[in-house]
């Protein structure tokens, strides 16, 4: 089969799976209401210590799964994409930043504005790299469209657990918006970060760690999930969450609760001064999916056979790797 109607079969069964079944696909289509639109759909957020410059930490933030396929490849005007930065472990914002586009040109080109607070700190085009103002701290942006960093095998996973090491991802694109910018300007060095998305003044979607709201939140309370802020997660779905844990790891209630205290709120924790991965932060290159399977099944599925992404990452900003045709 040809790769392109093989990629375009893949993103037409993904479709499909997605509001039927529980998956664990990170934060793909995750809900009713994102499946509204891709461009508010949140897949993928990660957090991790520049490796061209050990003072500077990067923010990656994915939207539009399958994009020019299952959903467009480009922003969606007047919507609000935030990083939001936890200093002090309250679960509540102390800095934001916050990305907006206009709308899309003949040739698929938008102009993008990151504001830090209510500071415009970088303009320019898509699909460029843009520079920070230094007398905001200096850094880097840039949004457009990228090579799915996320790789998983799925149809494994819908097959109880009977991994084939195939990358269900692999060939996939998405939307992504890359800010590197010094990491003193994040405070911490122990910070909190999650993403989120804003269409007319009201969150759509939000994304944390990795998998939280497609496998440890219930299918019926999913939208609820989005557009709740971190800070009611204990409060809301961690009850719903020990039951889920409880019976992936053959009922230990125990386990369950400790694990739900670490991962609620929903919130990427980060020692910027830290290079390691997962659970600090998230790196491209983490298997998120392998760390989750153990910890979730207490060991009794470690690996689903996917250890690496498709496609090499960048040495360089914006890390991600380019779009595949």
């Amino acid at each position: 089969m040809p790769q392109n109607r093989f990629v375009l079969l893949r993103v037409i069964i993904l479709a499909c799976l997605f509001p039927a079944i529980e998956t664990i696909a990170s934060d793909h289509l995750d809900s009713p209401s994102v499946m509204e639109d891709g461009r508010l759909d949140l897949n993928d957020l990660y957090v991790f210590q520049s490796p061209e410059n050990p003072n500077n930490t990067v923010m990656i933030m994915t939207v539009n799964p399958g994009a020019g396929v299952l959903s467009p490849m480009n922003f969606r005007a007047r919507a609000s994409y935030e990083f939001l930065v936890d200093q002090d472990g309250d679960a509540k914002p102390d800095v934001r930043f916050r990305v907006q586009f206009s709308s899309a040109r003949r040739n698929g080109i938008q102009v993008a504005s990151l504001f830090r607070d209510n500071r415009l700190i970088s303009r320019g085009r898509t699909e460029r790299t843009l520079n920070v103002k230094r007398k905001f701290g200096g850094g880097m942006m840039r949004a457009g469209l990228f090579e799915d960093p996320f790789f998983f095998d799925l149809n494994g996973f819908n097959d109880g657990f009977n991994f084939t090491g195939e990358d269900f991802f692999a060939g996939l694109n998405v939307s992504a918006i890359c800010i590197e910018v010094p990491s003193s300007s994040l405070g911490g060095p122990n910070v909190g970060i999650w993403a989120r998305t804003v269409f007319k003044d009201k969150q759509v979607d939000r994304v944390g760690r990795p998998a939280i709201a497609t496998v440890l939140v219930k299918s019926g309370r999913k939208d609820e999930f989005n557009v709740t802020t971190p800070r009611a997660d204990r409060r809301k779905f961690r009850s719903d969450m020990n039951e889920i844990i409880s019976s992936l790891n053959g009922g230990d209630l125990d386990t369950a609760k400790a694990i739900s205290l670490v991962l609620l709120p929903d919130i990427l924790t980060v020692n910027t001064q830290d290079s390691s991965g997962f659970l600090n932060g998230r790196r491209l290159e983490d298997d998120v999916i392998d760390a989750e399977l153990d910890l979730l099944t207490k060991g009794g599925v470690n690996s689903d056979g996917v250890d690496v992404n498709d496609a090499e990452f960048l040495d360089i900003f914006p890390y991600l790797g380019p779009p595949n045709e």
